[in-house]
């Protein structure tokens, strides 16, 4: 399986407050997106937890295939950084793909969306949704999956994403991972 991390979809900005980690073993890859609520410390703070937390999960092992586990950990995540003083809130997206299948969950307007050869993009993570945060401790995380990885897979902030794969330039910025 292919990765393409496109970094020229972000316009210039203060970027400080996202993180992104792909993480690959042989058989599974772990995809981990996180935008802070804004560009201050405590969201920085929030979001690089957020992606530290789950990529501990990849590395311990404890990757679920199940969306519902997917949403326990996130909510897991919410309670730990709600309960440090120095983080602010963060949306989230975590996708672990393995045999051909994604499967995970999102928090936010942290979107994923799979874009086949032919056809319209499928979007994984639903609508995007004015929710509780990461580190609000009310967040509501929304599992989804599994689903087939027939094309490309793209993470962004959100947006809408054309047949080909692609952002139209009047929509929002984001970084997007891709996977093929």
């Amino acid at each position: 399986m292919k990765l393409e991390i496109d970094g020229n979809a972000r316009p210039i900005e203060d970027t400080s407050h996202d993180r992104l980690s792909v993480l690959r073993d042989a058989h599974r890859t772990l995809i981990a997106l996180a935008d802070g609520a804004d560009s201050g410390w405590a969201a920085q703070t929030a979001a690089a937890r957020t992606v530290d937390e789950l990529a501990r999960c990849f590395r311990a092992g404890a990757l679920p295939e199940d969306p519902a586990d997917w949403v326990m950990i996130l909510e897991t995540i919410d309670h730990v950084i709600f309960s440090d003083q120095e983080a602010g809130e963060t949306s989230a997206l975590v996708m672990l793909v393995q045999r051909g299948v994604v499967v995970g969950a999102s928090v936010g307007n942290s979107l994923a969306y799979i874009v086949p050869p032919t056809g319209d993009p499928q979007q994984l993570t639903g609508r995007r949704r004015v929710s509780p945060s990461i580190g609000s401790g009310l967040a509501q995380p929304v599992g989804f999956g599994p689903a087939e990885l027939d094309g490309r897979l793209i993470t962004r902030r959100a947006s809408r994403v054309s047949r080909n794969g692609f952002v139209p330039a009047v929509s929002s910025s984001g970084d997007r991972a891709c996977l093929q």
